[in-house]
């Protein structure tokens, strides 16, 4: 009687523990959605603006990137300081950001653009 109670009790014993350890046990959905908790935090650019009720009542009226005006200096040349050190050479290094147009928002609806 005693050989058994005993057997009963490690069985419990071993039923209880397993059962603990399902819950320190991390699923596979688990991992995925804090993956892509982080890949959302990561991605580069900005979010589209709401282009509802910016058109002029045309429908579709849709975000769309489109290449930014670039900005006039407000100091005229003749005073604007030189820094012969600083200006770039002849080589490459002068179109080293010559690819570089930046992009902005705007609301597009047909062939026309509104500002979001």
């Amino acid at each position: 009687m005693a050989m058994t109670s005993i057997a009963l009790a490690i069985l419990a014993l071993f039923f209880l523990l397993s059962s603990a350890h399902c819950f320190h046990y991390k699923h596979p959905a688990d991992s995925l959605k804090g993956l892509v908790v982080v890949g959302e935090k990561t991605r580069l650019g900005s979010t589209p603006p709401s282009c509802h009720n910016k058109c002029n009542e045309c429908h579709p009226c849709m975000a769309v990137q489109v290449p930014t005006l670039p900005s006039h200096n407000r100091i005229p040349p003749q005073e604007r300081p030189v820094d012969y050190e600083a200006a770039p050479s002849t080589s490459s290094a002068g179109n080293r950001y010559s690819n570089y147009k930046p992009l902005g928002w705007k609301c597009r609806c047909g062939g026309h653009f509104y500002n979001p």
